[in-house]
């Protein structure tokens, strides 16, 4: 007699990833740099918006803190939309189904490396790399306004350097974490200069003066509303104007105080052309005189 016991059903396993190839593997690990760097630079979130309250009162206030307000706003956002975007959750993924696999990450006694000795950052640089000589052979053309490596940095930085004069310079995090110490008339200012990497390979430019007086915040939109926002040599040279530029009056307007009292806190560039070559000179300008 037949047996009338239904006939257990065979779960179906889950589908394992295809194992990656060391350039899936790079860019996974790069991508998660990049993570952590966007996540790193939220850590001033807070401080930055509260920056304008250690101010008097005084109609430039509120513009401070909505215009802090809303750039905090937009990193958030911007974080949280690469971490829940289809690249990060395919890393994830891969990870998650790695561990079923195999969850002993320690490689050491088959012919690896161990996991903690694997190296936590370089993986951008290594990943722009690997893609420049991709396009070199015809594959993938690597773009180099989009990406900054580390030599890339330092490079630009010594060169910079190597012009100041009566400038401090303090730097850390390999050229990307610059303090800047210097004096403008009878000001003394200090710079901050952030290089954080960014989703696609690309870099942003953090830039603030320090201090929370109307001067020094006044000074820190003008930088913020600066053209070429991804240059950095850019941004470096108009640092230095601040204590180059020795005029007092407005280039635009011509006056030395504009309608809230306030000096010159803006620094802009210009081409100007003689006798055969094109010299690059700055200007000071009021806040609201800046193009």
């Amino acid at each position: 007699m037949a047996s009338t016991n239904p006939t257990p059903t065979t779960q179906p396993q889950p589908q394992l990833a295809a194992a990656w190839d060391e350039a899936q593997l790079t860019s996974a690990l790069a991508h998660l740099e990049r993570l952590q760097s966007q996540l790193d630079s939220l850590r001033f979130t807070i401080p930055r918006v509260l920056q304008p309250f250690h101010a008097p009162p005084t109609p430039s206030l509120f513009r401070a803190f909505s215009d802090n307000l809303t750039a905090s706003q937009n990193d958030i956002k911007d974080f949280r939309k690469q971490w829940q975007n289809h690249d990060t959750q395919t890393v994830f993924q891969y990870k998650r189904d790695s561990l079923k696999k195999d969850g002993n990450l320690s490689l050491k006694g088959r012919g690896g490396v161990d996991v903690e000795e694997v190296k936590k950052y370089g993986w951008v640089d290594r990943e722009a790399r690997m893609k420049q000589r991709e396009g070199q052979n015809g594959v993938e053309k690597a773009v180099e306004s989009e990406v900054l490596g580390q030599a890339d940095i330092n490079k630009i930085v010594a060169e910079w350097k190597g012009g100041l004069e009566k400038i401090a310079v303090e730097s850390k995090d390999g050229d990307k974490d610059l303090t800047i110490m210097l004096i403008a008339s009878s000001l003394r200012l200090h710079f901050q200069v952030l290089v954080t990497q960014e989703e696609n390979g690309s870099y942003k430019l953090n830039a603030e003066c320090l201090g929370t007086d109307v001067t020094r915040l006044a000074i820190t939109r003008c930088i913020k509303t600066r053209p070429k926002t991804n240059d950095l040599r850019y941004l470096l040279d108009m640092i230095v104007a601040y204590k180059t530029v020795r005029g007092t009056s407005c280039f635009k307007c011509e006056r030395m105080l504009d309608g809230h009292a306030m000096w010159t806190v803006g620094r802009r560039s210009r081409e100007v052309v003689g006798e055969g070559k094109t010299e690059v000179v700055w200007e000071a300008l009021h806040e609201g005189c800046l193009p």
